[in-house]
């Protein structure tokens, strides 16, 4: 099995994914909990019993998984069980810097600029003018 780390950012498929979808991408980590837990956020248990017959060698006890919550770029969670996931499909995606230098502007536009920035969903940003 693959292992999710907290924080950490994925891309990934599912192993049902007529039901979950089939690829996710940029999905961070945001907990890692037992099915008790799991239950706070999604209704686990129906949606296990919908998978029984689609996932082979998925164990019959919810409470026998493993729940990964995911949050998108765009800030919506998603839980899914580890046991859903193709564990030969998750790729831990890199992460970088980016410097973008935009010229000739207004102090009204540093503004604006961190505005937009945050409204896509980056927290941890610097502007800085020169």
């Amino acid at each position: 099995m693959a292992a999710f780390e907290l924080n950490k950012i994925y891309n990934f498929n599912t192993l049902a994914p007529a039901v979950l979808g089939t690829s996710f991408t940029n999905m961070k980590v945001k907990g890692i909990m037992s099915a008790s837990e799991a239950m706070k956020n999604r209704d686990i248990y129906t949606l296990h019993n919908n998978l029984l017959t689609t996932i082979t060698g998925l164990p019959t006890n919810v409470n026998d998984l493993t729940f990964i919550l995911f949050t998108n770029l765009d800030g919506v969670d998603t839980m899914l069980a580890l046991e859903y996931i193709d564990t030969f499909t998750v790729v831990l995606v890199s992460t970088t810097n980016i410097r973008i230098d935009v010229l000739n502007t207004t102090t009204n536009d540093v503004s604006i600029l961190r505005t937009r920035l945050l409204e896509l969903g980056y927290t941890n940003i610097n502007i800085t003018t020169y």
